[in-house]
Order: C-alpha cells, then structure tokens, then sequence
C-alpha cells in the first residue's frame, strides 16, 4: 500500500513519453529497487513533457529538460554519457540516449548503496535506504566507446540472460554472439561437455540453440544494448558446409566447392578438416563475391545487428600460396574483401557496421589496399597469444613487425610484440577501433585469488587510449565469478571511468560481497593471488628465481587458517553475503586438492599428481550444482587438463 507521506517526500516517478522500451525498462528498474530499499510503494506515472512543479523523480533524454548539460549534436551513437541531478528525492534522472537513461537508474542506485556483486538475484546487495534525505549530482561520460562481453565458454540460457541483465548494471554498453546460433556455447552446457556426472540433454539441437539466441537478442534490445553477432563462419557458410564450432566435418567436399579452399601443400582441402579454420583462395574473385552475397544477405535479413564481424578463418599459416594469392599480402586481400563487401551493403542502402579482425596473419598490415570508406569499419585488435603477466601499462616503446613469410610465421607472445602490429595498423587505418581481449578466458582459471588478473585488466583498459584504441570486447567465459567478481566488475568500472582506483574499487567491492569481514577476505585473495603468480602456471619458470617448496606450504598454510573466517561466515545473515561465502569455501576446498595436485606435478610425481587431479575433477563436477551460476566447469577442466597432460608427457 503507497502511504502519502512517502508519495509526497520521494515516492513518484515520472517517465517522459518516448514509446522507447530501454527507457521504460529503466523507470520499471527504478521504481521496483526503490520499492525494495524503502519498503514503501512508488508511483510510475506517464508524462507528454516535463513540470518542474511536480514532484518526484523525472525520467527521460536530455531533450526533454530545459537546463540539460549535454550537447546532443556531438554525441556519437555508440557514445555513453549519464546526468543525475537529485536533491531530497525530487529532481532529474537522464542520459544522453535510452541506454545511458538505464545507467543514470542503475547509477542512482549505487548512489543509494545498491551494489550487483554477480549476475543472478542472490548477487544483489540491497541496503535499506531513505531516498528522500539523499542528494546525488553526476554528470559523465564514459571513458571508452565500446565495452562488452563476447560469449564463450559453456553457457545456459539462464546465463546468457542473467549475465546481460548484470551487465548493463555496472556499465557494459555491448554484447556480442559469435557465430550465427552460438550452438556450441549452449550444447557445452545442456550436453555437459567435461561433466561425465551430468547426463547430456535429449532435446537439444541447431534449432533450439537459434531460439536461445533470439531470446538473448530481446534482453539485448530492451536495454538498448549494441548488438555485436558473428565472427566465425563466412568462409564455409557460402558453400553449405555449416561451421557450429571448431569441429571437424564428416561429411565429403564437393570439388565445385573446394576450388574456392586456400591451396597449402598443393592441396585444396578444409584445413585439418575444420570449416571455420580454413581459408579461401581470396585472390579469386568469385570466392569473394560468394563470401560477400552471403553476409549481405545476412545484414539484410538482421537489420537489429549494429556491429556485424567478418572474420577469415581461425586458423593460421593456412593461406593460399596459388600464383596469384602470393602477390599480395593476407590483409591486402582481406581489405579488398572488405571493399566490396562495403560497396554491396551500400548499393542495398544497408548501413550495418563492420567489425574487421587483426589476428593471426592479419596482425600483418596491407601494403597497397586502403579503405575506401573507412567510416563502415570498426578495427579488432585480437592479441590472442599475448601474456597476461605484464599489462599495457608496461609498455615502453614497439619495435618494428618483422618480415611476412606466407604459411611460416610466428605470432608474437609478449605484450609489446602484439602492440607493435597494432601501431603498424594504425598507421593505414585511421577508423574507430577496440581491444579484443582474453583475461577471462583461460588465465583466470590460473590464478585462483583473481587479484593479480584483475589488476591485469585494470591496468590494460586504463592504458588503452595511449595505444590508441577506444574500448574493449572481453572474449570469455559468462560464469567468470569464482570465487567472486571482483575483475568483471573492475572491467566494467574501469571502462566507464578510467582514473578510478583499483585499491578503492577491490575495498567497495569485497564489503559488497562479503560484508563487515570483506577486508580479511581481500586480504587473502591478495596473498593467494600472489603466491600463485609467483608459481607461474601460465609457463615454465627459472626454479632459482622462486622458493616453490615455501609457495607450496604457505599455500595450504593461508587457506587453512582462513578457514575459520568462511565457517564464521558461512551462515551470514544477508543472503548476498551467505552465497559468496558459500562460494568461497567451496573455493577453498577446491585449491587445497588442487595445490596438492601441482605440488606433486611441480616435483615430477606425475602419477600421483594425474591421480589427484582426476580428484578434483570428480569434485567439481559434483559441486557443478551448487555454483554453476558462477564457476565454468566446462572451461576449468580443460584449462587444467591440458596443464596436466603437457607436464606428464
């Protein structure tokens, strides 16, 4: 029941008519987390226009008040911007188009004290609040253009939808689905790739996985969020071999169809029998002209696409070495490629943006093709074979790329040696651009404090203005939150504001999560962090430089003395707290086992390390239930499998 005393001090929401569902969705988003907070009922009520001698809070675009600070005409589309200007509950909630109107709420509420420490209900801190004695004043824009998560790892529906749903609460502006049904992504999850615990799903398919991804695509568009899509699979598709994933086709190739493949070896043939790592023979104009009628095609029948990525294949020194493929280099056929595509989008009057890659042979800069129209292109820095011990900030100077040797090259494995094929790049193409990066695809699992990973992120994404580049996509896994979300949440604030610090955003952070002993937790993930960075799991480390034997013990030492602290805190009486204490015990027991296990492979005892590993992973897969919502199993087992079998061998 709405009392008049909370109406008449900060109880009614007025929403500006647009008929926009993002905008909408944010007075729907404020009134039900105001109600929550304050215990009492707000009124949502419909307006043509704004009255200042109405009371309450106004929702609605710059446009619609008389004092905006914002200068409409010079904001980019993708650009984000938010303005907050409330004093005793009554004033303005804007932003600078509907998706920065959803951030202004959401930011609003972390104002108030609401914190979203991971995806899903249990991940919401919602303090008791009386909204009508706060004043809160903001106007900024964020840092960077683009920041967004691509889909990878094994997902649910769930996970998908309530990873979006979180996203745009801390500041993510973007989503991207690889290929075009993300099956692969989905049949790891409802076939229980890695969990032979789980029996796999009877009624999952293609199908099922394209309604999924129409499903997602809702959730994207009622939060305004820019819609990214595709990526792998433009180099099979046009022939009918369909590329899901990174599998090999069983099926036999039409000669018709494999006149179009990259001749390597002499042989024109899918390479290493997967469609989507197999390149074509670019310098062949009907190739390209397949290749650019089926993404035509598929940005005439998806106009929701706002950033469409065309990307070769995924595999390297795979390029065609015909006579007349050796030429020109890789990128100067690609960007050849990317003209025409760009004059078939443009005779259809289609205004789709196009996402091209840097990657693998790409990371090559064109000699001889410019683009023509360099304002449909949005330029993907991908330095998939970087370190993750040493960050962007690091970065001194770039030495010069080294000589292009077709089908003969070696990527680069630091940071600068990456960065030096951005800066090349940049000298040709003067476009819009973004980091695609890795940090929550594999490295996490390897650092099992998530500080050090975490400050990796931080330090990245604050430098990535001095390397030219304005954003950043995070290619990942979506449950990234084990033993807590502390670097997606860095990622995101960082993104949005990059002169925040770290220190301060790991403190707000972990007494989010945590509670009143979030500082004891920090304290512990810091040191475990460290101890394991220390231990290197990302290579072979010099055995002189580190004390392994004292890592190891102080390992099992620091978890078994903060053990009291999680069993003190297990049954914490705030259910956000309680669940990532949960977590983080079931955390503990984990690396316990899993020390053990690195322990002995570190010392040569493979057999018994194999034996304890194989423990671990009877483990999580039955603890798979209990944190799904934040722990890739899928994606844990195989980091760590591979770790495991290189070493034995």
């Amino acid at each position: 029941m709405i009392r008049e005393l909370d109406l008449l001090q900060a109880g009614c929401i007025h929403v500006i008519e647009h008929n926009d569902q993002t905008i909408n969705f944010a007075a729907q988003e404020l009134v039900r987390y105001l109600e929550a907070i304050t215990d009492c009922g707000i009124a949502l009520k419909s307006a043509e226009q704004y009255d200042q001698r109405e009371k309450g809070l106004w929702i609605g675009l710059p446009c619609d008040f008389p004092h905006s600070p914002f200068l409409v005409d010079e904001q980019e589309e993708y650009d984000d911007a938010l303005w907050i200007d409330v004093s005793g509950g009554q004033g303005i909630i804007s932003g600078v188009n509907p998706r920065s109107v959803l951030f202004s709420v959401y930011r609003f509420l972390n104002e108030l004290g609401c914190r979203w420490v991971r995806p899903g209900a249990d991940g919401e801190y919602l303090p008791k609040a009386d909204i009508g004695s706060f004043t809160v004043r903001v106007y900024e824009h964020a840092s960077y253009r683009y920041r967004g998560i691509c889909i990878e790892g094994a997902v649910s529906l769930e996970h998908v939808t309530d990873m979006i749903d979180w996203m745009t609460k801390i500041g993510f502006n973007s989503y991207f689905i690889q290929f075009r049904e993300a099956y692969f992504f989905f049949e790891r999850w409802y076939n229980h790739l890695n969990n032979p615990l789980k029996l796999p799903s009877g009624d999952f398919n293609v199908e099922v996985a394209r309604a999924y991804v129409a499903l997602a695509k809702q959730e994207i568009q009622k939060r305004g969020m820019i819609y990214q899509a595709v990526g792998h699979g433009w180099t099979c598709a046009p022939f009918g071999i369909v590329g899901l994933s990174w599998e090999k086709w069983g099926d036999e190739v039409d000669p018709e169809t494999s006149q179009f493949f990259a001749l390597v070896n002499g042989k024109r043939e899918l390479w290493q029998g997967i469609p989507i790592n197999t390149d074509l023979c670019y310098s062949n104009s009907e190739a390209r002209s397949k290749m650019i009628e089926e993404i035509v095609l598929y940005a005439s029948l998806h106009p929701e696409v706002d950033l469409l990525h065309v990307w070769l294949s995924d595999g390297f020194n795979n390029q065609c070495e015909c006579e007349q493929c050796v030429l020109m280099s890789p990128s100067d056929l690609y960007v050849r490629l990317m003209n025409e595509l760009d004059e078939g989008l443009t005779a259809l009057g289609i205004e789709t943006r196009i996402v091209f890659l840097i990657y693998h042979e790409l990371l090559w800069p064109p000699e001889y093709e410019k683009f023509i129209n360099p304002d449909r292109f949005v330029m993907q820095f991908a330095p998939i074979t970087r370190s993750y011990r040493q960050s962007f900030s690091t970065i001194e100077g770039v030495s010069d790329v080294p000589p292009f040797f077709r089908n003969k090259v070696d990527l680069p494995q630091t940071v600068e040696g990456n960065v030096s094929f951005l800066k090349a790049w940049q000298s040709r193409f003067k476009g819009d651009s973004f980091d695609f990066d890795y940090h929550f695809m594999w490295a996490h699992q390897r650092d099992p404090g998530y500080v050090h990973i975490s400050r990796m992120v931080y330090e990245d994404i604050r430098h990535l203005h001095q390397i030219g580049l304005n954003g950043f996509v995070s290619c990942q896994v979506q449950r990234a939150f084990f033993p807590n979300g502390l670097g997606m949440t860095v990622m995101a604030r960082t993104l949005w504001n990059k002169e925040l610090s770290f220190r301060e955003m790991a403190e707000d952070y972990y007494a989010s999560a945590y509670g009143e002993d979030g500082p004891l937790c920090l304290k512990y993930a810091e040191e475990l962090s460290e101890l394991y960075f220390d231990l290197n799991l990302e290579k072979e480390t010099d055995r002189n430089e580190v004390d392994r034997k004292s890592c190891f013990q102080n390992i099992y030492s620091l978890i078994r003395q903060f053990e009291c602290v999680i069993e003190k805190n297990i049954h914490h009486a705030n259910p956000c707290h309680a669940v990532s204490w949960r977590h983080l015990g079931i955390h503990a027991e984990i690396w316990t086992e899993m020390t053990r296990g690195l322990e002995l492979l570190d010392r040569g005892e493979v057999e018994q390390a194999l034996c304890i590993w194989e423990g671990v992973k009877t483990m999580v897969w039955k603890n798979e239930e209990n944190c799904h919502r934040v722990f890739d199993v899928y994606n844990f087992v195989g980091v760590f499998d591979e770790i495991f079998s290189v070493k034995a061998l």
